[in-house]
């Protein structure tokens, strides 16, 4: 049996990330040290920040997709804003929940009224309502409407990036980890930077994938209605 060039590419690539995870793993539980204050509880941090590097490079796919279907109306782009959308809700919704988890370890409350974790449930609900939306709707425009609230909810992004210097430090419960050099030991900033590249890759991977499963969803839809006819 022969496979394709992208095939090919795709199962080395998974294979990477396979190799990539499991090294990662194994460095934040069994090589990272545990933190002077927080203790084994600061370890979520290396899930917590690179699932907001995925899922701001998933939200980059669903904004080139949600262009490109409202300039062109291509199939291949509205495969991609659904793949894109799909990603980074799942990523998005790990960052939200260990974001939460990490809070009430470190601050006794899992969630404050404080601009950056307001601006990050507001994308978070802006992905589960574009989700929902592509799941429930039936409808010739549903890409098109789509693609506006994909938009809308990569818009998002810089108010979240940006949005803890609306107000002094010293009013927030977030902190700037990496800003203020709280990674002091090596392998700490070893282990986030890897954590962070591997689990960007692994949200690339899930794109690709799931972008291949829409596009033959697609090709099946287009030969039933040939069909039918």
């Amino acid at each position: 049996m022969k496979y394709s060039v992208p095939q090919v590419i795709f199962f080395a690539f998974t294979l990477v990330m396979a190799v990539a995870i499991g090294h990662i793993l194994s460095l934040i539980f069994l090589g990272v040290p545990d933190e002077r204050v927080m203790g084994a509880v600061q370890r979520i941090f290396y899930f917590h920040v690179p699932s907001a590097f995925a899922a701001y490079l998933s939200l980059t796919g669903l904004f080139i997709g949600a262009l490109g279907y409202l300039a062109t109306e291509k199939k291949s782009f509205d495969a991609l804003q659904e793949s894109a959308a799909e990603v980074a809700f799942l990523f998005s919704s790990i960052m939200l929940f260990t974001g939460m988890i990490w809070g009430n370890a470190a601050w006794g409350t899992p969630f404050t009224l404080e601009p950056r974790l307001v601006s990050t449930l507001l994308m978070w609900l802006l992905l589960c309502s574009l989700n929902l939306f592509r799941s429930l709707g039936d409808s010739p425009r549903l890409p098109t409407h789509a693609a506006v609230i994909g938009i809308l909810s990569c818009l998002t992004v810089p108010v979240v990036i940006y949005s803890i210097k609306l107000l002094p430090r010293f009013q927030q419960l977030h902190p700037q980890v990496v800003q203020q050099g709280g990674l002091s030991d090596p392998l700490m900033q070893t282990a986030f930077y890897r954590s962070s590249f591997a689990v960007m890759g692994l949200a690339g991977l899930f794109v690709w994938l799931r972008y291949r499963i829409a596009r033959q969803e697609q090709e099946l839809l287009a030969q039933e209605r040939e069909e039918n006819l």
